[in-house]
């Protein structure tokens, strides 16, 4: 408006026009300021926790998380609320919705009116928006007054600043509180129809429009009503989920789990575990994995959830001891630290240490003598593996499974000595499986993935991988873990084993029989199942890790039917620097004429091992020359063989400040057996404390009483070799 025309205009006018004009002004200044000034409560509130809806990998509805008290809350962005139920809700809140800023001054206008000639509050002019305000700041107290109105009035005037009237609806529809522990339109649907929002017919939907003004009196006009219930599959795994989350959780998770399978494997734990119910076996627990992936297909936590002793003590988490399962580790990093898959072990009497002695025993009480490192692994000898640990180093050896993903042996580390080489040390089963997965995936582990948009993008993941072994040792752990002929030893043939596709397999028992414990991998999936008890009761003796082993095999076979794999896919990594040869199945070397088994074993390409010198020829007959370390075994076995001499002219046992524990009820019994090699005379005398105590031939041993105190023990050889050590008996 120019000038000209401006002093035309009547003074009266033009003051109306300033004032309008400076309003407006005030106005625009006040709304720029409230988009602009943070509003914290309704960031709050934009941003607070909503129901989940958690799928699984079938997309199977699992769960709808259940918030504070109980209360359902879910949220269906606005494009996906049906248009239909959009005008349902602003017709019978907020006819004017869209015309106004917040506050609808013809509603209040109304509204007083109303109220006025009723002469009590027969109508609040609320707008949509000021509901909404009411929701992101309650109220003090349920009582409605004038300056409870004028507040909501601004609060609404500051939402609108802040939100475009898309937004403002969808929140409004999304927190609506109808009662009964529902809040939005999507969860009211559920809970008084158990219907989806797109199945909802028009009377539905205005019935529900209906529930917000007074829950307690129009619930009882909703037509057709009908409660839902709530799924609630795979719960531990659904407790363990939410978890990982350290904020908001989204609206709607699409889970790795297969529910339908879990249920499976549940059940089929149920039914093994009530087959062996006189062996006091009362609990189980199965975690699956997918070993390219990294994704969880089952989590099995216990066999009912419900339970009430022990039904929610989570299997799959609680540290137990896992017995020989974790052998293959320690058999792995003796490959990648200069043993050769060629080694020989001896599986002899042995103890270990030098303040207190760690004498291990065999699954079945027997010594093995001399085995092959294959053989010692899959037929799962004890001696040999502790032999392995205390040559390598316990600290070294935990560092490793550290970086396998054992973070719980860690913090184990000062209670933890040789038998951490039997599994002495407590590790859950998520530990457990997701390491075991190290072998089929050739020397690498993953963290695991819970959501199946996480494992899509397994490229990007996959380059977090962390490499634990070689690719090599990997192979060659495969390879001797699928082998049933190293595994006969141990283990017989056992049918569990012998799978239509290649499988790896390793199984242990704890040392005092709490649980058993059995894993199993293919090139894709990875099983592991514990059974026990979580209440510390014994097992019976006799009931052995061959029981999980069924559960896992039965696993393994549901999964590899399903497989589309090529026979060549499921193939385990061969080695790419080393070849198969013949040896001498005793010694492990090259074989000679005079070797009378031979096997099969890897050896570095372009090497050769030394000849065998175990199988000598000797007076026209081929004799077994065992090696001194073979002595004590070896004198106590009705053998065709003999020992070679010479050396270090030593204690084989005890070794040097051994310590021994007196029992004074079986002081009648009690002797101590003393073995010394070496040397090159053919008898030798045996001094305690300076007296003599015998003279012994070749092979050289004495059985002396055991006797409280610190003794001096002296070997003195026909030639004059003497050798000293001193014992301990508490």
């Amino acid at each position: 408006m120019n000038k000209f025309v401006w002093k035309k205009l009547p003074k009266p006018l033009r003051f109306v026009l300033k004032v309008l004009a400076a309003a407006f002004f005030v106005w625009l200044l006040l709304f720029l300021a409230l988009k602009i000034l943070p509003f914290k409560a309704l960031t709050e509130f934009k941003n607070h926790q909503y129901s989940t809806r958690f799928y699984d990998r079938n997309n199977n509805l699992v769960e709808i998380m259940a918030l504070d008290d109980g209360l359902r809350r879910e949220w269906t962005p606005l494009e996906k609320i049906p248009p239909e139920v959009q005008a349902v809700f602003i017709e019978a809140e907020d006819s004017a919705f869209y015309k106004h800023h917040g506050v609808y001054l013809p509603a209040i206008l109304r509204a007083a009116v109303q109220n006025a000639k009723n002469r009590r509050t027969v109508s609040g002019a609320s707008t949509i928006t000021m509901q909404l305000a009411r929701m992101v700041v309650p109220r003090g107290s349920k009582r409605t007054t004038f300056g409870g109105k004028i507040k909501e009035a601004f609060l609404a005037f500051r939402i609108e600043a802040k939100l475009s009237k898309k937004q403002i609806l969808e929140l409004y529809l999304n927190n609506l509180p109808f009662g009964f522990r529902t809040e939005g339109i999507t969860s009211a649907a559920r809970n008084f129809y158990g219907l989806s929002l797109y199945e909802l017919n028009n009377e539905q939907i205005k019935a529900l429009s209906l529930i917000p003004r007074r829950p307690a009196l129009y619930i009882n006009q909703v037509p057709s009503a009908t409660s839902f219930d709530y799924p609630e599959e795979v719960p531990h795994f659904m407790n363990w989920v939410k978890t990982q989350y350290k904020g908001v959780i989204p609206p709607d998770v699409r889970l790795s789990v297969d529910a339908e399978f879990t249920e499976d494997v549940r059940q089929h734990i149920e039914q093994t575990l009530n087959m062996y119910s006189d062996a006091r076996v009362a609990d189980g627990a199965a975690l699956v994995l997918d070993n390219q992936t990294g994704e969880i297909l089952v989590w099995c936590g216990s066999t009912n959830f419900y339970r009430e002793d022990t039904g929610q003590i989570d299997g799959v988490l609680v540290r137990n001891q896992t017995g020989s399962s974790m052998k293959p580790f320690l058999y792995a990093m003796a490959l990648d630290n200069g043993f050769p898959p060629t080694t020989v072990l001896p599986d002899v009497p042995t103890d270990y240490g030098s303040s207190e002695v760690y004498v291990p025993q065999n699954f079945n009480n027997r010594f093995n003598g001399p085995q092959r490192l294959r053989v010692c692994l899959a037929s799962s000898l004890n001696i040999p593996a502790v032999t392995l640990l205390y040559r390598l180093g316990i600290d070294r050896y935990i560092e490793l499974l550290q970086k396998a993903g054992f973070d719980s042996l860690y913090e184990q580390r000062n209670n933890l000595g040789l038998s951490l080489a039997l599994g002495a040390g407590e590790v859950p089963l998520y530990e457990l499986v997701r390491g075991f997965t190290v072998f089929a995936r050739g020397g690498t582990v993953r963290n695991l993935c819970f959501t199946a948009s996480a494992s899509e993008n397994s490229q990007g993941t996959e380059e977090q991988a962390v490499r634990v072994y070689s690719k090599d040792t990997a192979a060659i752990i495969c390879d001797m873990l699928s082998d049933r002929n190293a595994r006969s030893l141990g283990f017989g043939f056992a049918k569990v084993f012998d799978t239509p596709y290649p499988a790896i397999f390793k199984t242990g028992t704890s040392n005092q029989f709490q649980n058993i414990v059995a894993l199993g991998s293919t090139k894709r999936y990875t099983a592991g199942v514990w059974m026990g008890n979580v209440t510390g009761e014994t097992v019976i003796g006799e009931t052995g890790s061959s029981i999980p082993a069924g559960v896992v095999r039965y696993i393994l076979d549901s999964l590899e039917k399903q497989s589309s794999a090529s026979k060549a896919q499921m193939e385990f990594d061969k080695p790419e620097k080393y070849v198969k040869q013949k040896v001498c199945a005793l010694s492990g070397m090259a074989p000679t004429e005079y070797c009378t088994a031979l096997a099969e074993e890897f050896v570095l390409a372009g090497t050769k091992p030394e000849s065998c010198s175990y199988h000598v020829l000797r007076n026209g007959r081929i004799e077994i020359n065992y090696p001194n370390e073979y002595q004590r075994w070896f004198g106590g076995k009705n053998m065709n063989g003999s020992l070679s001499y010479g050396g270090a002219f030593e204690f084989v046992y005890p070794q040097d400040n051994a310590v021994f524990l007196y029992d004074q009820s079986l002081r009648e019994m009690q002797n101590l057996k003393i073995d010394v090699t070496g040397g090159n005379g053919n008898t030798a005398a045996l001094y305690i404390d300076g007296v003599l105590s015998g003279v012994s031939e070749r092979p050289f041993s004495w059985y002396i009483p055991v006797e409280q105190g610190r003794h001096g023990l002296e070997a003195v050889s026909e030639t004059g070799e003497s050798t000293f050590i001193t014992i301990l008996v508490k």
